[in-house]
């Protein structure tokens, strides 16, 4: 141990300092450390795995909505492709069936032009029956003067006004009208030897309708 400390006073001029002993040892105080118990070390581990769950969660929960995301996308993008192709595929045969319903109709308004036409002839000849004189003219016209057996046949009524018409004229380059029954008023037949021409009123409706791809019927009364 040191020595005891000597008052100021006390001390002589000639007293002899000494040092104190190396031998003598200072008290050293120990720092105690604590160590975690079992219990904090079990708490320690749990509370890193919850973190570590909870990171990894957190992880797998942003990647998840990625890709859902991403799917979802996938996903959208193949239900709109599918709902334009649907509605192209509608408008497609709305088109087809407004293009047929066109058609339809115009078929029709053609059929109905076609009937008006037939009763406008008709009615015509009711009114002028001179009308037929110029079809007589015409397909007598294609035949060479002076034919050899040169018929014409008509409607006994229409025989009648075209010989009181042009009688002296076909007598004159040979014609014989013979009258048919069989044929419609306001049409005519020729015959000759080398040629026959079919004027009657069905033959030359049926080349009118053809020429527009229809084959309507000319009805005889």
């Amino acid at each position: 141990m040191s020595k005891p400390e000597i008052p100021k006073g006390q001390l002589t001029p000639y007293q002899r300092w000494e040092l104190d002993s190396f031998d003598e040892r200072r008290e050293i105080k120990e720092t105690s450390i604590a160590y975690p118990t079992a219990s904090e070390i079990e708490q320690i581990h749990q509370d890193a795995h919850q973190e570590g769950y909870a990171a990894g969660q957190r992880e797998g929960y942003d990647a998840g909505k990625k890709q859902g995301y991403e799917e979802g996308y996938r996903d959208g993008m193949m239900q709109a492709k599918e709902k334009v192709d649907s509605m192209h595929l509608a408008l497609t045969g709305l088109n087809q069936e407004l293009q047929r319903l066109d058609e339809e109709i115009s078929q029709e308004i053609l059929s109905l032009s076609l009937a008006i036409a037939r009763q406008v002839i008709r009615k015509s000849l009711d009114w002028k029956p001179e009308i037929l004189l110029e079809v007589v003219r015409e397909a007598v016209g294609k035949i060479p003067p002076f034919s050899q057996q040169a018929h014409l046949r008509l409607n006994p009524e229409d025989a009648a006004l075209v010989r009181q018409e042009m009688g002296d004229e076909l007598e004159h380059t040979n014609w014989k009208i013979i009258e048919d029954s069989r044929i419609e008023r306001g049409g005519c037949k020729i015959e000759t030897s080398s040629s026959e021409i079919d004027a009657t009123l069905a033959n030359r409706w049926s080349r009118v309708v053809s020429s527009m791809a229809r084959n309507d019927e000319w009805i005889a009364k």
